[in-house]
């Protein structure tokens, strides 16, 4: 420890001081003390101090110590204290005070914070207990409890072996109740969440590799207990287990793994237990193990497998595991085996043949027939007679072959300007592709896949259906595919001076980094030959503007009822094209340069994490960092708000446009958010967007923050939308006097 005193009286018999006038740092704050005895090398006892956390010689707050004692390295103990803010005693006094100083985790009592809500009513909240059980494993219970009913329990733990796992794990089981009992109004809801992460360390196992990253819940959870806008908006959540393994020095590779989604919206929840994949990367069969001469084109052919087997179902939360789900289980193995080679002719052209081969394993199929006696109501009329759907247990083989052929290559093109141009060349790089690929009728009778039905009563007509149809995998195609593949790359550069590139006094600007076509026309169909021509492209501007664009170009015409014809549109309205679909999005983000020197454009600021999106609800808040709308905690704001970044914004466009019959719809939405310093210690910071088809304002935060030295003030308020809400808090930076705050908000719960 360092001490600064004004004088020291010791006894070097009993090895005790008296000190005068100490300043040193102490249980993470600064302890000032007028008298100090140091009775030995790690206890001292003092007598007319200060305990704070501002580190002025005069400071700003600080509780005032009438007596105590620091044990250094374990605790400060003080007696009756009170605390003085501004040199102005506050009749708020302590009989007693603890304060912990040991380094790493320390298990105790976690106090709870105290307030007010309007639905719910008084509450306390995360209270609880700490336990660091030892240096692999801690646990830490809290929970909350409202006066009008509303209850919580969470439970977290944490676990770290060096150099082979880490994870953590956390459940939360609560009640919410809202309304008087008895009215239309009244809620009572009890749901729960869990969450569990594990990751291997790469150091473990070089050859295998486990993780996790679990998340379930009831469907309804974060609408009652969602603490952020990206909570509360978020409607399928997604879990994952899976194992890893390959064997060096071979081909091959295993992998399994489970998984579950659920949509919150509806209910809905799929399972995939399990998944298991074995695959056997590419290998030459026939190339040469002593390589003498130029190699032979069938030397580079080569064949890949992979072999998969998944069991899955799709169904109601209510309904899982119930005897009738569980025989919904769809289960198959699938075989994919690609063989490949490519060689060049003319120098310039890339020549690649293939042939695919794949085959499904069921253990189940289907069998339709025409049922006299099925009697049902439909719109009112009583309707005998129906095609009824039987399974058909037993191991089933489904295959199918396609064979092709691709060629490609590239094409550059060059436009020089003059010497002393702003612009040196513009280039152009085309890669054109052609392929050929042919797939047999597989609903041939011969090949037993599909089969016909009696349809109607009269037994005048049948359908075909494929006895796979509600197979894992599906079955293989009916029809003969013929097809040429017809795709197009563009690549677009430009050369320009540059006073900033010192080097070579040049740089490059991507015009289109790519600008793509796709279409095919099969050659083997009766009708409708060409498939819809598909586009996309991607540019940077300036190296901060994003722009993507696609689309869906269609060659066919609809009829009076919207659906697609046989007849160009063309032949009726002149016009090659309609557009089915559009895709538009545009992105940016701008800041100040730093105080400290250099452009922080590239860097995350404000609290912010550098990965976070700009697209929808994923825009976190710019200036605390967090999402908008979450209520404040001690543990949830960032520890600093960068001063140093004057001004930023971003601002995020998208545009969606659907046409596939004769109703079109348009989808724009605008969302920004930024922060600027208003002084050098005052930062205001907000986000908001704008659905510019329903012409309404979405989710808006505007916060506030002033830096107090060892205090700060923030206001975040969400004005408008369900999420509408309030908080206003001034506290202690330090964690360890966080509790020494005044807070103010209004809950969105209230809204309910």
């Amino acid at each position: 420890h360092v001490y600064r005193m004004e004088r020291m009286h010791y006894n070097f018999n009993s090895k005790k001081a008296k000190i005068i006038g100490v300043i040193t740092e102490e249980a993470g704050g600064f302890l000032h003390s007028q008298d100090t005895k140091l009775m030995d090398s790690k206890t001292i006892n003092v007598s007319g101090g200060k305990f704070t956390t501002c580190d002025l010689d005069n400071p700003h707050f600080y509780i005032a110590i009438t007596k105590g004692k620091v044990i250094s390295g374990d605790k400060l103990i003080v007696g009756p204290a009170y605390i003085v803010l501004g040199d102005v005693p506050l009749p708020i006094g302590l009989p007693f005070g603890f304060f912990p100083n040991r380094k790493g985790r320390s298990s105790g009592i976690l106090l709870p914070e105290y307030g007010e809500e309007q639905n719910r009513g008084f509450f306390l909240r995360n209270g609880g207990f700490y336990l660091g059980l030892n240096d692999y494993f801690d646990l830490g219970v809290t929970g909350d409890i409202y006066t009008k009913g509303s209850w919580a329990v969470n439970t977290r733990s944490n676990y770290r072996k060096r150099y082979r796992y880490s994870g953590n794990f956390s459940i939360a089981i609560s009640e919410n109740v809202f309304g008087e009992k008895g009215q239309d109004d009244y809620i009572k809801n009890r749901s729960y969440w869990l969450r569990w992460s594990h990751s291997q360390d790469p150091k473990a196992s070089p050859n295998s590799t486990f993780q996790a990253s679990v998340n379930l819940g009831s469907p309804n959870h974060n609408r009652y207990n969602a603490r952020s806008v990206d909570a509360f908006l978020t409607n399928s959540i997604s879990s994952s287990i899976s194992y890893s393994k390959n064997w060096p020095g071979t081909p091959f590779s295993l992998s399994a793994s489970m998984n579950h989604s659920q949509n919150n919206l509806d209910s809905t929840i799929s399972l995939g237990l399990p998944k298991v994949s074995f695959n056997m990367s590419r290998i030459y069969p026939l190339k040469k193990k002593d390589k003498i001469g130029n190699t032979t084109w069938y030397e580079n052919i080569g064949l890949s497998l992979s072999t998969r087997f998944d069991n899955s179902i799709s169904t109601k939360t209510n309904k899982l595991f119930t005897p009738e789900t569980l025989r919904e289980f769809k289960n198959g193995a699938q075989h994919n085996i690609p063989v490949s080679t490519s060689f060049n002719i003319l120098k310039y052209f890339i020549i690649s043949p293939s042939v695919n081969y794949t085959e499904n394993w069921y253990t189940k199929t289907i069998q339709k027939r025409w049922d006299p006696d099925s009697v049902y109501v439909q719109s009112g009329d009583t309707i005998r007679g129906r095609v009824v759907t039987d399974e058909i247990l037993g191991f089933a083989r489904a295959w199918q072959y396609s064979t092709g052929v691709s060629m490609n290559t590239k094409i550059y093109g060059m436009f020089r300007f003059g010497q002393n141009s702003p612009v040196q060349a513009i280039r152009h790089v085309m890669t054109p592709s052609v392929g050929l690929s042919y797939r047999p009728d597989f609903s041939r009778e011969h090949y037993g896949f599909y089969k016909t039905v009696q349809s109607d009563s009269t037994g005048n007509k049948f359908e075909t259906y494929s006895i796979f149809e509600q197979s894992l995998f599906g079955g293989p195609g009916s029809g003969k595919s013929g097809l040429l593949n017809l795709s197009l790359s563009n690549n677009l550069e430009m050369k320009v001076r540059s006073s900033r590139d010192t080097t070579t006094n040049f740089r490059k600007i991507k015009i289109f980094e790519n600008l793509s076509f796709n279409t095919s026309y099969n050659m083997l169909a009766d009708s409708m030959r060409w498939s819809p021509v598909t586009f996309s492209a991607r540019t940077t501007l300036f190296e901060k503007f994003n722009i993507d664009f696609s689309g869906t170009l269609n060659p066919y015409a609809l009829d009076s009822h919207g659906k697609i014809s046989r007849h160009f549109l063309f032949t009726q309205h002149k016009t090659p094209f309609r557009v089915t679909n559009a895709r538009a999005s545009f992105n940016f983000s701008l800041k100040g340069g730093d105080k400290q020197g250099g452009d922080q454009s590239g860097k995350p600021g404000l609290g912010q994490m550098s990965d976070v999106g700009f697209t929808g609800s994923d825009m976190g808040d710019p200036l605390f960092g967090q999402a908008i709308g979450t209520e404040y905690s001690d543990t949830q704001y960032t520890d600093y708000v960068d001063f140093n970044v004057p001004w930023s914004i971003r601002v995020d466009y998208s545009f969606n446009y659907a046409k596939q019959t004769l109703i079109s719809t348009i989808n724009q939405s605008v969302n920004f958010s930024g922060d600027i310093n208003l002084t050098p210690k005052w930062k205001i910071g907000f986000y908001s967007g704008y659905d510019i088809k329903t012409r309404k304002l979405t989710t808006t935060s505007i916060n506030f923050y002033r830096d107090l030295h060892c205090w700060e003030m923030r206001l975040s308020v969400v004005p408008i939308g369900f999420l509408k809400s309030f908080s206003f808090n001034i506290n202690v930076k330090s964690a360890t006097l966080k509790d020494l705050k005044y807070s103010k908000r209004k809950s969105y719960q209230d809204n309910f």
